[in-house]
């Protein structure tokens, strides 16, 4: 890996995946897959570019695009996280993909993930078996949660004369 740890992944909220896909095939003649627990939609064919996906928004922690970040060590990283004033929001969860994936904020309340890779060796990652196993995500930063639709003003109740 190079000095400057590289963004490798993007992900965006969908509440819609089919209309998310519809939307950006139309758009960008893009072509999106979804994973069987239609908890993920990745996009097709980057052609060795950035790896994309749409994450389901109740299962999203960031309020915006989240950009992951591949480092060497997650647990060295989310260290200095904490040392630079940052919070660690999920210390570490295996990766469908394969390694491991990590999130925090930063100070401003931006989300951030880390990525890496599975060492060689160990065993591949079976998204059923870990999802099972691994802890629940503490709850993200004020900062970091979007804020919540505003309440619908209710019509006055009609009076018949």
């Amino acid at each position: 890996m190079t000095a400057r740890p590289p963004i490798v992944h993007i992900e965006f909220r969908s509440s819609d995946f089919p209309r998310s896909s519809a939307f950006y095939a139309k758009v960008l003649g893009w072509q999106t897959q979804q994973n069987a627990a239609a908890t993920y939609m990745k996009l097709d064919g980057t052609d060795g570019g950035l790896s994309t996906g749409w994450v389901r928004s109740d299962l999203n922690q960031a309020p915006g695009p989240l950009a992951y970040v591949e480092v060497d060590d997650l647990a060295a990283t989310l260290v200095e996280v904490e040392k630079a004033g940052g919070r660690t929001i999920v210390a570490r969860r295996p990766f469908a993909g394969g390694g491991e994936v990590a999130l925090f904020a930063d100070p401003d309340g931006n989300v951030i993930g880390l990525w890496t890779r599975k060492k060689a060796g160990s065993a591949a990652v079976e998204p059923a078996a870990t999802a099972a196993k691994s802890p629940k995500p503490a709850k993200p930063p004020a900062a970091a949660k979007p804020p919540k639709p505003a309440a619908k003003p209710s019509k006055p109740n009609k009076v018949k004369r």
